[in-house]
């Protein structure tokens, strides 16, 4: 084959190749290029909020017993529990209790702390066994209750927890969550839940669907089209879910509790009204605006 029969061979084979992905590019049900058949209609973020006060709220407790003796440690223990149980049942509170939580059989002293590549101090004579126990105390039927009411009642929980030796709040390592970023530690004392927002959970998706016509509708106004039906929904947001944020792990160390599992429910640190929020994409279809009889004889 000479070598302008190649020429022409390879110039059309080229042209071939960019009609074919010019083509492909055009194709209502391509996914290359931009993705055109995604830009079809107006795509819209529709939000609605409902607050509403919360319902419940938690305090954490822990309680510990050391010593040398494992039978002395057992002893100190369930004392320690038992004295915590009775404190609250003194309240005679039906719509208080105490949950407990993981029990945990380590050594007393300072543990290993990766992240300050400490080393373990040296082992001297007996080890000292340390049970700690982790316990909520949970109070129902506050959202009716005033201010002052609840000022009050969160008084006396935390009072009679301190009187009965237990520790009150979080005790994680909240310097080295600081330093790293990977916790928050203004967790407060008290927590305040909102777990039956199921009930408030419709009136914030008519609120978001109500906001996604209002924004699609301004579009299509602005842009010389008819609005028309919905073509699809996806949730971006929706009540009680959480992100889970990214926990560092060294040497094997996690910075996730052991007994930290997945709640669907809205918490505050504050004593406010509780924001059920609600986030959707919106896929409306369009059509031509439709034009009078006077500018169609034009």
């Amino acid at each position: 084959m000479s070598r302008s029969k190649i020429t022409v061979v390879a110039c059309g084979a080229l042209i071939w190749n960019s009609a074919a992905v010019l083509t492909l590019a055009q194709s209502p049900g391509s996914t290359g290029g931009g993705s055109v058949a995604n830009l079809e209609g107006l795509t819209v973020a529709g939000k609605g909020s409902i607050g509403a006060k919360p319902n419940r709220l938690e305090i954490d407790l822990e309680i510990s017993a050391t010593s040398e003796m494992t039978s002395d440690v057992i002893v100190k223990y369930r004392d320690a529990k038992k004295r915590l149980q009775e404190a609250f049942a003194t309240l005679k509170l039906s719509n208080v209790s105490v949950d407990e939580k993981a029990l945990a059989v380590d050594q007393k002293g300072q543990a290993f702390n990766p992240y300050m590549m400490d080393t373990p101090p040296a082992r001297r004579g007996k080890v000292e066994v340390q049970l700690t126990r982790k316990l909520v105390v949970r109070c129902n039927e506050i959202r009716e209750m005033d201010e002052e009411a609840l000022l009050q009642l969160v008084a006396k929980l935390l009072d009679v927890a301190q009187d009965a030796g237990a520790k009150v709040g979080s005790q994680g390592n909240a310097a080295a969550s600081w330093y790293y970023g990977n916790g928050n530690t203004d967790n407060g004392l008290v927590r305040f839940i909102l777990d039956d927002f199921e009930t408030f959970e419709d009136k914030a998706y008519t609120a978001a669907v109500a906001d996604a016509r209002t924004r699609a509708g301004r579009l299509a106004k602005l842009n010389g089209v008819e609005l028309g039906p919905v073509a699809g929904v996806r949730e971006v947001l929706v009540p009680g879910e959480k992100v889970q944020s990214q926990s560092f792990s060294f040497y094997g160390s996690s910075s996730t509790p052991d007994d930290a599992v997945p709640k669907k429910q809205l918490e505050s640190s504050k004593f406010q009204e509780i924001p059920v929020k609600v986030e959707l994409q919106v896929r409306f279809t369009t059509a031509a605006a439709k034009t009078t009889g006077k500018e169609a004889g034009k």
